[in-house]
């Protein structure tokens, strides 16, 4: 663990971390911009936002407290410092995107076609930044370490347990809208678009710049 730590803090993988966690959230404001939903991860803070007078990365950084808060449940003694961290990241996350909200809100779309179009080009951006979160082999997202926990408490594969957990996120935020809007406000096409495509493009970048972050 010690060693981990060491290497998660090298200056290259910090460098590679920060500059995932901008993408991602860059990605994560296109979405919420096009209005179409965001991801998973962003699902619940989304819905939220249309709900109290608290921004998405504002709730998105409370709701990365709440996972590793659900970290330590599955994990009980397991549970680590390395844990304990990644709020660092989940909070840098959330303050990056109340940042890329701002810098963007320029962007104006009207018709369906832009805003789905502005939701794919938020998908390939939130991809590349998942794509340099996981090549800075530095700390994880409170989102990835709850299905890493989930996969360790249970002894299944970490794949299985992350489409449990984006599943789950994205039934809350479901439930949520529904019950407070009547309506699929925050949580729409774009959510199962991001679901469904960002490991595929991730994939693709992870081809193509292989070997080179």
């Amino acid at each position: 663990m010690e060693n981990h730590l060491k290497e998660a803090f090298r200056l290259k993988n910090i460098v590679t971390l920060m500059m995932g966690l901008m993408f991602m959230a860059a990605g994560v404001s296109l979405s919420r911009i096009a209005g179409l939903g965001t991801s998973p991860i962003a699902s619940i803070p989304n819905v939220l936002s249309y709900m109290m007078p608290l921004s998405i990365g504002s709730l998105t950084i409370i709701f990365m407290i709440v996972c590793v808060g659900v970290e330590i449940i599955f994990l009980k003694k397991k549970f680590s410092m390395a844990n304990l961290l990644q709020i660092i990241p989940g909070s840098i996350f959330g303050m990056l995107i109340n940042v890329f909200l701002s810098i963007f809100s320029f962007i104006q779309v009207t018709t369906y076609w832009q805003k789905l179009g502005l939701t794919v080009i938020s998908i390939v951006v939130l991809a590349f930044g998942v794509y340099l979160e996981v090549a800075s082999h530095s700390i994880i997202l409170p989102g990835e370490g709850v299905a890493k926990a989930i996969s360790i408490a249970m002894n299944k594969p970490f794949a299985k347990a992350k489409i449990w957990v984006d599943s789950s996120m994205v039934m809350v935020a479901l439930i949520l809208a529904l019950v407070v809007f009547h309506s699929l406000t925050g949580i729409r096409e774009g959510t199962v678009l991001s679901a469904l495509l960002v490991g595929h493009v991730v994939a693709l970048f992870k081809r193509w710049f292989a070997d080179k972050v």
